[in-house]
Formats: structure tokens, C-alpha cells, sequence
């Protein structure tokens, strides 16, 4: 009892401060909620794993264009998967808290395998597979097919060299000392306009 001598406190495994054996029942229903609570922080937070790892993996085995870039993860991790996580916390119990058997501590852990099955295989696998299948149907609905992103990434398109010059005040695209009307391509027809307007069709 919190009544008690300092021996006796310090002797104690429990210490009841308001003198009321009631408070035991609550103390044990709040610690099954803050476990509780824990475990679907914790699962809520490793289920975005495997959705996140899912576009690299694509990227390098099947070279199609990144989905994800790791400053659109970074977005994830920190805008956000932090509050949802939080607010678990927050939770409040469920009806059958208080029916459950006493958990065993050598035996049901914070994370075992049934956490990360659920969290990994089930949620995750749920979560990439709709992230993949926006990522096609996007494109898709922008006119880029899907069977025609396999290999996309590898191909090597055309760059600017290095004496490559665009004279906007001349019209004139200079690609290493041939102009653009040795090239056939007139960009005197908007010679009036802003240069700005017409430098991309040139």
C-alpha cells in the first residue's frame, strides 16, 4: 500500500498509491492497451517496407522507369506515416482486453512472426501491389502502354554535347558547327515572337 513503511515499498513488486485494490484491474487494462497500441504502430510502420523496396525492385530487374524516388519515400516516411503512427497511441481498447488469458512474456513478444506475416505479407503485399498497378494504369491513361516500359531505363537517348549552341537571337541551332538549316529545320517563321516561344520547336 502506498500507506506502507519505506521497507515495505521498497520490498514490494506492486505499490498501490491510492490504497484500493481496484486499481490493479486498471493498471493491468492499461498496460494491455499501451501493448496493444505498440504492436499496431509497429505493424502499421513495417507494412510501408516492403511497398517502398517493391519500385526498386522492378527498376532493377525489369528496367522500367523508377515509380519511387527516395526523396518521394523520404515524403512518405516523414509527411505521412509519422502522424497515423502516433496517433495509435491514442487507440482505445478493444472489448475483449480484459477476457483475454494473462499474456505469456517468454512466448508472445512485441514483434513475433505473426506481426510480421500480417504486416509483410499481407498488408504489404496489398499495398505495393495497388501502388504498382496506379503506377501502369497512370501511364497508361497518359498513352505510354505498359508492355512498352520493360527495358525503358536502358535505352539511350540522344544528349546535348558539349558544343552544342541554340542562338536564340539568330534563330539558329548550332550542333557542333551545323545549323539548323543544313538540318532542315526552319525556326525563322516565329523570327517576330520571343524567342521563348519557339526555341522548343526548333
Amino acid at each position: 500500500m502506498g500507506s506502507g513503511s519505506d521497507v515495505a515499498k521498497n520490498a514490494a513488486d506492486m505499490l498501490l498509491l491510492d490504497d484500493n485494490f481496484s486499481s490493479i484491474v486498471n493498471g493491468v487494462e492499461e498496460g494491455r492497451l499501451i501493448f496493444d497500441n505498440l504492436k499496431k504502430s509497429i505493424a502499421y510502420t513495417l507494412s510501408s517496407n516492403i511497398p517502398e523496396i517493391l519500385p526498386f525492385i522492378f527498376f532493377i530487374l525489369f528496367q522500367v522507369p523508377l515509380p519511387l524516388s527516395t526523396v518521394l519515400i523520404l515524403c512518405i516516411d516523414l509527411g505521412t506515416d509519422m502522424v497515423p503512427a502516433i496517433s495509435f497511441a491514442y487507440e482505445n481498447p478493444e472489448l475483449d482486453i480484459m477476457d483475454r488469458v494473462p499474456r505469456n512474456s517468454k512466448r508472445d513478444h512485441l514483434v513475433n512472426s505473426k506481426l510480421i506475416c500480417f504486416a509483410y505479407l499481407q498488408i504489404g503485399v496489398i499495398q505495393a501491389s495497388a501502388g504498382m498497378y496506379t503506377y501502369f494504369l497512370i501511364l497508361n491513361d497518359y498513352g505510354i502502354r505498359p508492355h512498352t516500359l520493360w527495358g525503358l531505363s536502358i535505352l539511350k537517348n540522344e544528349l546535348p554535347r558539349d558544343r552544342d549552341v541554340y542562338n536564340a537571337a539568330n534563330s539558329v541551332l548550332v550542333m557542333g558547327g551545323v545549323n539548323d538549316e543544313e538540318l532542315g529545320v526552319d525556326c525563322t517563321a516565329n523570327a517576330d515572337q520571343d524567342p521563348t516561344k519557339y526555341s522548343t520547336s526548333c
